[in-house]
């Protein structure tokens, strides 16, 4: 509904947010919310002959050279609300997600040859993601559409069905979604259309809206 909304209302900036938490942020990293970037330690299993060890915590120093400055404890997530709201379903929230860095497989092989000597395998090296931080992308989203939701309603008269350009424009301001570089998603309706009370016309409008209890 906010993606029809933003379409209709020329908020591009709108639908753009709403399009990308459906299908996932797929462009660079300074586009996403500063939401959606957690922190996440690395952790490694690996194994020798003598021992084996499951989820050691390690730092990025511990990683090969070539690949410390690109990989840290900050982690985008880039997965949609869908795909989020998956790999939660079902989980004990005591239960860390293992979230694979880019090029696992080959880290791995090099931390390995760098720990011959010592007959140490690395087996993988992830991101230890709590599910709570998962979690709170989601209500991240969920907060923003009803405080966008309340905004509306409360700029529209009793009684009105369709929210006017002009009303939207007001309720986007007042909402704060800002993506990586901490710029807000405004609206771009010309002024002089949105004094003319043009209506969004959405014909499920007034489900969406009322829904909050007053």
């Amino acid at each position: 509904m906010v993606i029809v909304i933003g379409g209709r209302a020329f908020s591009e900036p709108l639908r753009t947010w709403a399009t990308n938490e459906l299908r996932g942020y797929h462009g660079p990293v300074a586009e996403m919310p500063h939401y959606r970037t957690i922190a996440a330690p690395l952790q490694v299993d690996s194994r020798s002959p003598f021992w084996q060890a499951k989820r050691e915590t390690i730092s990025a120093l511990d990683l090969p050279e070539f690949a410390q400055d690109s990989v840290g404890e900050e982690l985008p997530i880039r997965f949609s609300v869908g795909k989020i709201q998956n790999l939660l379903s079902g989980r004990d929230s005591r239960d860390l997600l293992k979230l694979q860095l880019p090029g696992a497989a080959e880290l791995a092989r090099v931390m390995s040859y760098e720990r011959q000597s010592h007959q140490v395998v690395v087996e993988a090296i992830y991101w230890a993601v709590h599910p709570s931080d998962l979690q709170d992308i989601l209500e991240q989203v969920r907060n923003r559409l009803l405080q966008f939701v309340a905004e509306l309603r409360s700029t529209m008269e009793p009684g009105e069905q369709q929210p006017t350009v002009g009303q939207v424009h007001q309720a986007v301001q007042n909402i704060r979604i800002t993506v990586g570089d901490d710029s807000p998603v405004t609206i771009n309706a010309p002024v002089s259309y949105a004094r003319q009370g043009s209506r969004v016309s959405i014909p499920t409008i007034s489900r969406f809206l009322w829904r909050l209890p007053r």
